[in-house]
């Protein structure tokens, strides 16, 4: 079995799934975000989809500076965690 250092090296690809608010309402949505990674950190990532607590797909009516946020809180919520 490799260790987390191995994998980190080889690099791979992964789905982060997180939950966070949008809007003025802050309305809560469930964010699944793609992304590769390597030693050097995550890369390439992106959102595949946004639902609603309601699990309604809302991806299509959200404008590109939102998904662009949620891209970047996904990032930031990784790299906290730490986990690739």
């Amino acid at each position: 079995m490799l260790t987390q250092d191995q994998l980190n090296t080889i690099g791979g690809e992964s789905v982060f799934v997180f939950e966070t608010c949008i809007g003025i309402s802050g309305m809560t949505v469930i964010v699944r975000m793609s992304y590769e990674y390597d030693a050097s950190g995550i890369y390439n990532e992106t959102v595949d989809n946004v639902l609603t607590s309601g699990k309604t797909s809302i991806m299509d009516y959200l404008e590109e500076e939102t998904i662009d946020q949620l891209c970047m809180r996904g990032c930031m919520l990784l790299n906290e965690k730490e986990v690739y």
